[in-house]
């Protein structure tokens, strides 16, 4: 086939790897970043489903913000995941697999304190504590689902 019935030329291909070698490299697993309006609809729609006591669905919006985050907001991300995980697991009743992702996700979020992207991550941290506490104590505690608040509701706007 020539070049004219293929829509080709032997520089198609130069073009190309031109082109990704100038974008900027995506570390694996990661995304490009989202656009700012989409970035703070899924961020509150995890709120919403973790206040909703929905934690795999929470974890789901947040992990596709995970994956595009920059490296100074990852942690958090990574962080509100692995503690939503913690209570699912709770939920399901299993004792070490919350008390393990509990514990990963509350020291990601320390250095979030006591704010971060509007939400209270203290109270958060407070919450995640004390259930581990109990499952430390080797109690299974009935789950009193944390409600994650913002700081100012002027922001829910």
């Amino acid at each position: 086939m020539s070049e004219a019935t293929t829509g080709t030329s032997a520089h198609a291909g130069e073009l190309d790897a031109a082109a990704e070698s100038s974008s900027p490299t995506l570390g694996r697993g990661r995304t490009a970043p989202l656009d700012p309006f989409e970035a703070d609809r899924l961020f509150r729609y995890g709120v919403a489903l973790f206040n909703g006591a929905r934690y795999w669905h929470a974890h789901e919006a947040w992990e596709t913000l995970w994956r595009a985050a920059d490296d100074e907001d990852r942690d958090f991300y990574q962080g509100l995941i692995q503690v939503a995980a913690g209570l699912l697991h709770l939920q399901r009743r299993n004792s070490r697999g919350a008390r393990n992702k509990l514990s990963e996700g509350v020291s990601k979020l320390r250095r979030y304190e006591p704010a971060h992207r509007g939400i209270f991550v203290n109270e958060l941290i407070g919450a995640a504590d004390r259930v581990g506490e109990q499952l430390g104590a080797g109690y299974m505690p009935h789950l009193i689902p944390p409600v994650i608040r913002f700081v100012d509701l002027d922001e829910l706007d």
